[in-house]
Formats: C-alpha cells, sequence, structure tokens
C-alpha cells in the first residue's frame, strides 16, 4: 500500500514461506517494496528469541536482482530445550513483483539431520549390565509457494490479501542403543517419514497510513497422526520396560522422552521455525490451526508499535495456547531498524497443568 511505506513491503506469512525456518517476525515491515523496486535494495537481518525452554536465532540475507527481483539465502537454529539437539535449517527463496499490485514467492528449506541420546538406563559395570540409550532424529526437506495482493493507493483506506501453501517431508528417526565399556551398539533403528501441509490466509486493513488491522491464520494437514509418527510404538514400549528395573521409573522417562519429541516436532514441523518467536508463541506440540489478530500503529516516522493476540488449537489431546504480546520497532535512518517484543504464554494441555511463561525477541536489519 503505497499510503503506508513500511507497510507496503511483502506480508510476513509469504516472505516467511520462502524463508522456513528463518524469520517471519523480523521481517513484517522491512523496506519500501516500490523504493527497493528502483533501487534493488539488499539487507541483512538477525533475530534471536527466547522463552518457554526454546533458544532461536536466525540469520537472513535479502539480495536485489534486478528491479524486481530478490533471492533470499536463510540461516536458522532452533534449541526447543536443555538435552536436546540443535535443529538447524538453510533455505534459499526468490520473489518476484509483478506490476503495482502483485508479489509472487517460492522457496526450498533443508533441515540438516540431528539425533538427540536420552539416557534410560545407566550401565553398571560390576554387575555386568549394559546401559540403554534411545536415540532419536529428525531432518525436513520443504517447499513454500506465496502470493499477494495490495491496493496500493495513497487514500484513506487501503488494503491488502495474501495466500500461501507449504509442504514438508520429515524424516523422524529411532533407535535402541546399548552401551558397554562406554561403547554403543545399536540393537534396533526404525524411521517414519512425516508429510504436512499449511496452507496460509492473510488479510490487512490500513487506515490514514498510520493504523493498520492485521488478521492471519493457517491450518495444518499431515500425512499421519503427528503424535505417534517417530514415537516408540506400545510393542517397543512394553519391551523396554520389560528391560529395565523399575517399570515405573521407565513410564516416567519414557514419558518424558516422548513430550521432548513432540515439542521439537511442534517447532520443526507443525510450524515452521520462521514462524516461531514472541509474536507467535513457542508451540509445545504439533498445530493443528491458528489464528493471529493484530493491530499496528505509527507513532512518528521512526516509531513503530503493535498489539497482538494469538491463538493455537494444537492436535487432538495436546490442549491450547494464548499468546498477548507487543512489539516495538526503531527506524534509526534509512539504514538501520532495531525491534524489541515481549509476550506473555499460556499454554493448556488437557492432562496437565496449564503452564506459563514469558517470551522475548530482539531484531535488527541493516538496508545498504
Amino acid at each position: 500500500m503505497q499510503g503506508d511505506l513500511e507497510t507496503r513491503r511483502r506480508p510476513a506469512c509469504v516472505r516467511a514461506g520462502w524463508v522456513l525456518l528463518a524469520l517471519v517476525g523480523s521481517l513484517a515491515s522491512l523496506a519500501p517494496r516500490t523504493a527497493r523496486a528502483e533501487a534493488a535494495e539488499s539487507s541483512a537481518t538477525l533475530e534471536a528469541s527466547g522463552g518457554h525452554g526454546y533458544v532461536l536465532w536466525s540469520l537472513l540475507g535479502d539480495v536485489g536482482v534486478g528491479e524486481a527481483t530478490f533471492v533470499t539465502l536463510g540461516y536458522s537454529g532452533v534449541r526447543p530445550e536443555s538435552g536436546t539437539a540443535t535443529t538447524h535449517q538453510l533455505s534459499v527463496g526468490m520473489d518476484h513483483l509483478a506490476g503495482e499490485h502483485w508479489l509472487l514467492s517460492g522457496a526450498v528449506s533443508l533441515g540438516l539431520s540431528k539425533d538427540s541420546d536420552t539416557e534410560l538406563s545407566r550401565e553398571r559395570p560390576r554387575l555386568d549390565i549394559p546401559g540403554l540409550t534411545a536415540r532419536t532424529g529428525s531432518g525436513s526437506q520443504a517447499v513454500q509457494l506465496g502470493a499477494a495482493w495490495d491496493s496500493a493507493g495513497f487514500g484513506t483506506w487501503e488494503y491488502g490479501l495474501d495466500a500461501g501453501v507449504g509442504v514438508s517431508r520429515n524424516p523422524l528417526r529411532r533407535q535402541l542403543l546399548t552401551v558397554a565399556d562406554g561403547a554403543a551398539t545399536e540393537r534396533y533403528a526404525r524411521e517414519d517419514v512425516l508429510w504436512s501441509a499449511r496452507p496460509t490466509l492473510g488479510a490487512r486493513l490500513l487506515w490514514k497510513g498510520q493504523w493498520e488491522l492485521g488478521l492471519r491464520g493457517a491450518y495444518a494437514f499431515y500425512s499421519e497422526d503427528p503424535l505417534t509418527a517417530g514415537q516408540f510404538t506400545d510393542a517397543e514400549t512394553d519391551q523396554l520396560e520389560a528391560q529395565l528395573e523399575s517399570r515405573a521409573a521407565a513410564r516416567k522417562v519414557l514419558a518424558g522422552l516422548r513430550r521432548r519429541q513432540l515439542r521439537d516436532l511442534g517447532a520443526a514441523v507443525a510450524r515452521r521455525l520462521g514462524e516461531v518467536n514472541a509474536t507467535t508463541g513457542f508451540p509445545s506440540a504439533p498445530v493443528r490451526w491458528d489464528v493471529k489478530p493484530s493491530l499496528s500503529w505509527r507513532l512518528t516516522p521512526a516509531l513503530r508499535g503493535q498489539l497482538s493476540y494469538a491463538f493455537t488449537r494444537y492436535v487432538p489431546g495436546e490442549g491450547v495456547a494464548h499468546v498477548v504480546a507487543t512489539r516495538w520497532t526503531v527506524r534509526l535512518g534509512d539504514a538501520v531498524r532495531l525491534w524489541a517484543c515481549v509476550a506473555l504464554q499460556r499454554d493448556v494441555p488437557e492432562d496437565l497443568p496449564a503452564e506459563t511463561s514469558g517470551l522475548l525477541t530482539l531484531g535488527g536489519e541493516y538496508t545498504f
């Protein structure tokens, strides 16, 4: 929308599509689309988030190619909780300004393979009893397509619409290892492949170039139940429990392992890391659908604020989440933007007590 040059930048969900596990929150209102088309500017963005056991960081490079085409290279890393291996993801995307009203985008991304070990029982050399370790692993390959349209005017009321869809393939591995004399031996290994598709829709309404009302939603489809894909089966769990001295302790350890796997899957599959920051919340399980209304206003040419609420419905059996957030962006001249976001998230599982946590996101962008 030409009435508000800052918000005329591509919508967050479209941008997230081709960055995938990079950083949507940092791209919500970048340089003007018109200015970029004329000058083919480039930018570098860095963002870090934390809270609810998560640590997430991301780096994005956006390079102008010609007057209407831009290439993006992205990297992101996330550790859902201590004791879990870090997820690293690389992405490359391209978007094209098709006339005054349309933005077309696409991206591919690769999540590097990772493994996490959970000790089920310690090795007892004096009794010649080996230890047992469960190893879980995952990776991902994804593609995203998106399109956005805006009214591109200077009127009192302007508006924009966008839509996108992402498809990802996620190999989920599990292994059981015995540990004797410090050396691990594989007892068995299994792998499930979970496919997911996530269409998104967004709309925004701008008034006098100062106030913006936005609404965004998404729905996730899975090729199989994400609560069981990659998890130890009931038969495997019974076999593990039989090998451990205390069945009660075994159930507790395996339940903790399952929660850790679901939290990791919630970030890597159900909701791409690019959409994980303080404004959207940090998922504790695979997401079924989510919706996020927001209100933004420009106090001065250099200061912009936002209030938002995000509601997430996890897959059946995992409950819901509520996130209330505020984000503030400061522009330091034409080249530098800095932002901070704080939020309060409340997860309400169906079979566990509700949990409340604070979230924080800090980021910056340099345009050259």
